[in-house]
């Protein structure tokens, strides 16, 4: 190496690492966002709502024309999608193009194991009757007068702050709150995440319009955005840190159970726990009281996984790239309850929710014991009324180097998502593994950024723990519309919401997902069947899921019963893949392209557990009741 190009390099790398120094120090000179965002003119408004109309369930979809992507950059600002229907409209009149199936008792369906359509109306925050509350301000927050400036810890301060404050009771459903954070209309630049981890404390905007508040994820790192997590230090979400640790294993922490001085019991031998029955046989129910909260942990077995078919999986063809066999380690599965009732005579708990999986007297006795989580989780938290954007690179429509996930939320036990507009994330709103009892309401995931056919990107929304709702969604572009990943417990509810221009289909992803609702969901397609190897082996990807009055706009769609499974599908409009990838006994479809009544069936299933009284749904948690704002100042 020459003398001189020694000096070019040695230059080079200085200059290098001055930058990086630099840019540690927030000192780096104002860089131009690489979005812009242009006011959304009434043409374009009166074009999307002839383009999507109002989630409509019968609504056919159009196809993009060529060059869409130049028209999606033209179109940034798509105002949030009207709402359907009020859920509990009255039966259609005779002739009304719906087939009556009686009562809910007549939709419980039995299957020769007396698995039935389990009760799902206790999902979703304070399971799903109780009003979210309004939560009071407590810090206000104004856009910087700057407009490159990073926000990233003026607002996680403010979160901070207000989670520094004592919580009060609210109501008379155990919500404990501290107050609102209230990011003032405008628009902030955060180059970092946002942490919230603290229960009680609300990050709340002005309204997801283009006058209303506008959170940019800055920058090209790849990461979560806004982290709704009780494990997380506020600390995780520094530009720093995101750029070290983003979507590592330490953002994304995993709880447990710890043990106490409760014994354990386990299930009765000899007796068949159907999916659908909240009635427990149990060994021995000393120790236990009425109103505990249990887990009921049914464990893995070797035969239990080679019954289904899943130690044999084949390899990938094409590549011969081996499958991951399933083991028993990795399917112990274990599901949170609360004793109502006790029958002392026969040793049976009765549980708040019912089984979503059946409990096979040939396998392992489930085991039941205390619920204590081995980690902190926190409650009555919320993120509402807001748009977030992430900053991509305009010329590359599969730029990744920049926000994944907009919303997650994890270790967190009664919270909510609601009003929140996302934009040209990978990824829109994931209610994750150690979540319970979350709502995603009135959201729109849109225009995702991203390699649009790979793996792992454009789950739009993604109810992965356990009593998960969403309901009234809209999203475009997706892979996955509505998705649940492996070996999710349940019971979790997608409930009228729409996706629009989906690549691949609605349904649970992989790996044995349990108790699943989609009801009056219209999308692309839906499938509830055989993976295989696809993913590495994802085998059967869900088990007891129910599909009800569901529209899917292809001639694909797939529904397949795992052995000893019953999955349920009923008023489904749409076609059927002539030619399924993989064999497998096919789902008794029910009244096929004609939608049955009720409307909805968690709908129904609520305003039945809430006495009939319609109006108390309404007043709490129908469409009626949508968040209401005050107006902006």
């Amino acid at each position: 190496m020459s003398l001189e190009q020694f000096g070019k390099r040695a230059g080079r790398m200085i200059a290098n690492r001055m930058m990086e120094y630099l840019n540690d120090a927030n000192k780096a000179p104002p860089i131009p966002p690489r979005q812009s965002f242009p006011s959304q003119s009434q043409a374009h408004q009166a074009m999307v709502a002839s383009q999507y109309p109002a989630h409509q369930p019968q609504y056919r979809q159009q196809p993009y024309p060529a060059g869409h992507y130049q028209q999606q950059q033209q179109q940034q600002q798509q105002q949030p999608f009207s709402v359907p229907p009020p859920p509990y409209e009255e039966a259609s009149p005779a002739g009304g193009g719906r087939a009556d199936t009686g009562n809910l008792e007549a939709l419980r369906l039995p299957d020769s194991h007396g698995n039935t359509v389990p009760d799902f109306s206790r999902v979703g925050y304070r399971e799903g009757h109780v009003k979210i509350p309004t939560v009071p301000v407590q810090m206000v927050v104004e856009p910087s007068l700057d407009p490159f400036s990073d926000d990233t810890a003026r607002i996680q301060g403010a979160i901070d702050e207000v989670g520094r404050l004592p919580l009060e009771c609210v109501g008379n459903d155990g919500a404990r709150i501290r107050g609102a954070v209230l990011l003032k209309a405008g628009t902030y630049r955060v180059a970092g995440a946002l942490i919230i981890n603290a229960s009680g404390v609300v990050l709340r905007g002005e309204g997801q319009d283009d006058g209303g508040t506008i959170i940019v994820a800055t920058g090209n790192i790849q990461r979560d955005f806004i982290l709704v997590n009780g494990m997380l230090q506020s600390e995780m979400g520094s530009v720093e840190m995101q750029r070290a640790k983003a979507r590592t294993r330490e953002m994304m922490p995993t709880n447990g159970y710890k043990g106490s001085r409760k014994p354990d019991t386990y299930t009765q031998s000899g007796v068949y726990v159907a999916a659908g029955s909240n009635q427990i046989p149990v060994l021995d129910t000393n120790g236990y009281n009425v109103g505990d909260r249990i887990v009921i942990e049914r464990p893995g077995s070797d035969k239990w996984i080679s019954d289904i078919g899943m130690d044999k999986l084949p390899p990938r063809p094409g590549n011969g790239s081996e499958s991951t066999q399933w083991t028993a380690k990795s399917f112990t599965f274990r599901f949170e309850r609360k004793i109502v009732a006790i029958d002392q005579a026969t040793h049976t708990f009765t549980v708040d929710i019912p089984m979503v999986m059946c409990l096979d007297p040939k396998y392992p006795p489930a085991r039941i014991y205390d619920l204590i989580h081995k980690f902190p989780t926190i409650s009555d938290v919320g993120v509402e009324n807001l748009r977030l954007v992430s900053e991509s690179d305009p010329c590359n429509p599969e730029d990744e180097s920049h926000g994944w996930y907009a919303v997650v939320v994890d270790n967190t036990i009664n919270g909510w998502v609601a009003d929140v507009t996302t934009k040209h994330f990978v990824s829109g709103i994931f209610a994750s593994a150690w979540s319970r009892y979350i709502t995603i309401q009135d959201c729109s995931v849109l225009y995702p950024v991203s390699k649009p056919t790979e793996g792992g990107r454009r789950y739009q929304f993604n109810l992965s723990g356990q009593m998960g709702l969403v309901k009234r969604c809209f999203t475009n572009k997706a892979r996955h519309d509505f998705i649940t990943l492996g070996r999710v417990c349940g019971p979790n509810v997608f409930v009228d919401s729409t996706g629009v221009d989906g690549n691949n289909d609605t349904g649970p992803h992989e790996r044995w997902a349990m108790g699943v609702l989609y009801d009056n969901i219209t999308c692309n397609t839906i499938n509830v069947r055989q993976r295989s190897w696809m993913g590495s082996g994802q085998g059967w990807a869900g088990a007891f899921h129910v599909i009800y009055n569901c529209t899917a706009n292809t001639n694909n769609n797939c529904f397949q019963d795992a052995p000893g499974v019953t999955n349920w599908v009923v008023g489904f409009k749409g076609g059927m893949a002539k030619k399924p990838m993989f064999e497998a006994p096919c789902t008794r479809c029910m009244s096929p392209s004609l939608p049955v009544e009720p409307r909805s069936l968690y709908w129904a299933q609520l305003v039945a557990r809430m006495n009939g009284d319609i109006l108390l749904v309404k007043r709490n948690v129908g469409a009626e009741a949508k968040m209401r704002y005050p107006p902006r100042c």
